[in-house]
């Protein structure tokens, strides 16, 4: 991921004002212009201390109004979201965005709890648990919060539901997971299994109490000093319910949060060998993205990197090395690949060492994951034309592939019936 610094979005062009004040480059202070968000051109750019005055300004606004609630809160996002794109601050100015609406919360509207919590919460989701300033001060939000919901349940508060309070143990549960330490994921286990079950008793959303078991399971797994689990359908059914509630109940399907989640979705869907549809997710997430945020955005970028990591098609040849395979020839009959490249689909590649070169298509083999086409079926003709991954290997020298059409069960092809895929029909068409 790009650092605010590193990302185009985020870099003032000559003339860029402040919005608020309207003055060009650093305030008083020295501090620059800053952006973060999924603003465009010369817009969005303020002073950090411009937008906090903004934020406080509107907060006391609403409580003029008698509408200082959890609800206005969650809808207005005052300190944490951008006014003219809509889109909620990243990177270090949503961190310093949340630490400034603390104080003056604190400060200002402490008694109003369910602002209050909601305000602590959010500033949890921006510390590192790792660095000793953030878990000081996490420590201390945890405190607080677990305070504040004695006081909610001691009173009655009718603004504390099932939601906030599996939320607030969820939140407390992850920082402390975050953190590491055999006695952190003790307690993040606790919390996070009085998570699951508050939902789970009180008739919770299904999806999230799924995703909060996927949770439990990373934290026994560090806990038992065991890998975490392995991709397994169990684990895509986590990712799939958590891309699920973002994009359905939360935030939306065009909220950079559902994007990046949806992005760790389809890294599980491609450690899965399930390629096809990380792939088609990820045209999704980098369409709506790209639309949304601006080709620029961190998160554009970033989603279109994976993309283009993934649309890459691997073979090897039978000499223990993996190579790229690049284009068909000669009506099929062979297959021009370049390389050796890492297994490792992320690690630098040195492209000057690596050689192009064209060999038999009878002399490569796919590798897991492999998106392919099935042709020159007899038997079977109907799967011709018919896309899929591939899953396995038989004792009997076939491969294992699951079809994307989930009305078919996954067959046992020949390697002369496969051949690789290297462009992605319409979902609506597959082509033969």
């Amino acid at each position: 991921s790009q650092s605010a610094a590193e990302a185009p979005s985020c870099t003032p062009p000559d003339g860029a004002s402040c919005w608020l004040c309207l003055e060009e480059g650093p305030d008083d202070s020295g501090a620059p212009l800053v952006r973060d968000c999924s603003c465009r051109g010369h817009s969005g750019f303020a002073h950090l201390q411009c937008l906090v005055q903004y934020a406080k300004s509107k907060t006391k606004d609403f409580a003029e109004r008698g509408e200082l609630t959890l609800s206005t809160m969650f809808v207005e996002k005052l300190f944490e979201r951008c006014p003219n794109c809509k889109q909620e601050f990243q990177g270090d100015l949503y961190y310093e965005m949340t630490k400034a609406q603390l104080s003056f919360v604190e400060k200002e509207f402490k008694g109003a709890n369910g602002w209050y919590i909601g305000t602590l919460t959010r500033r949890i989701h921006a510390l590192d648990g790792v660095k000793e300033e953030d878990r000081i001060e996490g420590e201390e939000i945890c405190a607080k919060m677990l305070s504040l919901i004695d006081e909610m349940k001691k009173n009655g508060d009718p603004q504390l539901d099932a939601f906030m309070l599996a939320s607030v143990y969820h939140d407390i549960g992850r920082f402390n997971y975050d953190i590491g330490t055999n006695q952190r994921l003790e307690r993040a286990k606790r919390y996070l299994e009085i998570s699951r079950d508050v939902f789970v008793s009180l008739g919770g959303d299904s999806d999230i109490a799924v995703a909060i078991e996927g949770n439990i399971a990373n934290v026994e797994a560090r806990l038992s000093g065991s890998n975490l689990p392995t991709k397994k359908e169990s684990d895509l059914s986590v990712q799939r319910a958590r891309y699920n509630c973002m994009m359905l109940r939360v935030t939306g399907q065009n909220d950079v949060r559902t994007t990046q989640v949806g992005v760790h979705l389809a890294t599980a869907l491609f450690e899965a060998y399930h390629t096809l549809e990380a792939l088609r997710l990820l045209e999704k997430l980098a369409g709506t993205s790209r639309r949304v945020h601006g080709s620029d955005h961190r998160v554009t970028a970033d989603t279109a990197f994976l993309l283009k990591q993934f649309q890459a098609r691997y073979v090897s040849i039978g000499n223990g090395l993996n190579y790229q395979a690049l284009r068909y020839e000669n009506d099929g009959k062979s297959c021009v690949i370049q390389g050796p490249v890492p297994r490792n689909i992320f690690e630098p590649r040195n492209v000057d060492d690596e050689k192009t070169f064209s060999v038999p298509t009878a002399n490569i083999y796919f590798s897991l994951g492999s998106p392919v086409m099935l042709h020159g079926l007899k038997k079977a003709a109907h799967l011709n034309g018919k896309i899929g991954d591939v899953r396995g290997y038989s004792s009997t020298d076939r491969y294992e592939v699951h079809l994307e059409d989930k009305g078919l069960k996954p067959v046992l092809a020949k390697h002369g019936n496969l051949k690789v895929l290297f462009d992605l029909p319409n979902p609506t068409k597959e082509s033969s």
